[in-house]
C-alpha cells in the first residue's frame, strides 16, 4: 500500500509537471523560438571633432597661454594645429606674429613662405602682406615688391596691400610701376600719403609733381613732418619757377 501510494504521488507530480511544459508543436511557440529576443547592445559611436572646433580650441588654448605670458606653450599649440591643418592660414599668421614679436623674424618669414608655397593657396593676400611688411621693415623693399607683385587681390578690399606695394616699388626704384599703383589707389580714396608718394615718384623721374603735392597739402591725413616737407618742396618749386 505504501508503495502504491508513493507511486501515485510520483505519477501525480509527473503529470502536473507535464501540464506545465509548453506544447512544442504549438505554432506560436515555434515562432517565438525561431525569433529569439534581441541581445542588449551597447552602441558606441565615435565622437568626431570637426576641423573648425579643433582650430578654435587650439587658438583658445594659445590665447590662454599668452594671457599668462607662456609664449612657448602658445607657439607649440599653434605649431601642432598647423601640423594637422597646414592651410589654417589665420593660425599661421598668428604664429608668425608671435615669432616676429619675440625677435625671430627668420622663423616668421619661413613660416609665411611655407604657407605661400602651398598649391591650394597661391594668392593668400594676408600672408603676402605680412611677409612684405617684415621685409619692408628690414629695408628690403625690392623683395617686398616681388612678394606682393605675385598676386592681385581685389583692390577695394585690399587697399593696404596695394599701398605697401606702391611704397615698396617707389623705394626700390620702380617709380613707373609704383605710379600706376598709386593712380589705382587714388580712384578708391583721396589719401594724402598716396598723393605724396605719387608726387615723389614724379619728382624722382623729373616730372611735374606740383599737382600731386598740392593734393597732398590739402589732405587731412598727412602727418606733420610730411606736410612740412610738402610745403617746403612747393615753396622751392615756386621760387624756381619765378626765376
Amino acid at each position: 500500500m505504501k508503495l502504491t501510494a508513493s507511486l501515485l504521488l510520483v505519477l501525480t507530480a509527473a503529470m502536473a509537471y507535464a501540464d506545465d511544459q509548453p506544447d512544442w508543436n504549438d505554432p506560436v511557440w515555434a515562432q517565438v523560438m525561431a525569433t529569439p529576443p534581441a541581445a542588449s547592445e551597447l552602441s558606441i559611436s565615435e565622437v568626431t571633432v570637426s576641423r573648425a572646433d579643433q582650430l578654435a580650441e587650439a587658438e583658445a588654448t594659445a590665447n590662454a597661454a599668452l594671457a599668462t605670458g607662456n609664449w612657448m606653450q602658445a607657439e607649440q599649440q599653434l605649431n601642432d594645429a598647423l601640423a594637422r591643418y597646414p592651410d589654417a592660414h589665420q593660425l599661421r599668421l598668428k604664429l608668425a606674429a608671435l615669432q616676429y614679436g619675440r625677435g625671430a623674424p627668420a622663423q616668421a618669414k619661413a613660416l609665411l613662405q611655407q604657407g605661400l608655397a602651398q598649391a591650394q593657396a597661391p594668392e593668400q593676400a594676408e600672408l603676402r602682406l605680412t611677409l612684405a611688411r617684415i621685409l619692408a621693415n628690414e629695408n628690403r623693399h625690392a623683395a617686398a615688391w616681388q612678394v606682393l607683385k605675385q598676386a592681385e587681390p581685389e583692390l577695394a578690399q585690399h587697399l593696404d596691400y596695394y599701398a605697401l606695394m606702391a611704397e615698396a616699388g617707389r623705394r626700390s626704384g620702380r617709380c613707373e610701376d609704383a605710379m600706376a599703383v598709386y593712380h589705382r589707389l587714388l580712384t578708391q580714396q583721396n589719401s594724402g600719403p598716396w598723393w605724396l608718394g605719387l608726387g615723389l615718384c614724379q619728382r624722382s623721374l623729373g616730372r611735374d609733381f606740383t599737382h600731386a603735392f598740392e593734393q597732398a597739402q590739402a589732405s587731412v591725413d598727412l602727418g606733420v613732418a610730411s606736410l612740412q616737407f610738402v610745403n617746403q618742396q612747393l615753396e622751392q618749386h615756386g621760387t624756381t619757377q619765378t626765376h
